[in-house]
């Protein structure tokens, strides 16, 4: 008996042996692809993790505030933020 090579290689033996079983097959597959999908889990924990970009030369000199300050980037991001609902009269950013 040969090695069956390619995607045959993943497939059982003599599954789908006619042309209309393929077709049925294909068809399932479609039908589960469009059903809706479920709803998604972001955001569901006490941190939530976020990232926004920068260009190179703007990333280097808040790179350089965060050293000269002694803290990190996302220190100096909530600072900031929090800075700006205060500036609105709502509640800062809560830091841990």
């Amino acid at each position: 008996m040969s090695k069956i090579t390619g995607l045959a290689n993943f497939t059982k033996r003599g599954q789908l042996s006619t042309s209309a079983e393929k077709a049925a097959a294909v068809e399932t597959t479609v039908e589960q692809t469009n059903k809706v999908p479920h709803a998604r889990v972001r955001a569901r924990k006490e941190v939530v993790a976020m990232s926004f970009r920068l260009s190179r030369q703007d990333w280097e000199r808040l790179h350089q505030l965060a050293i000269t300050e002694g803290v990190s980037i996302n220190t100096l991001t909530l600072r900031g933020l929090s800075k700006l609902f205060e500036e609105r009269g709502l509640p800062g950013l809560t830091m841990k």
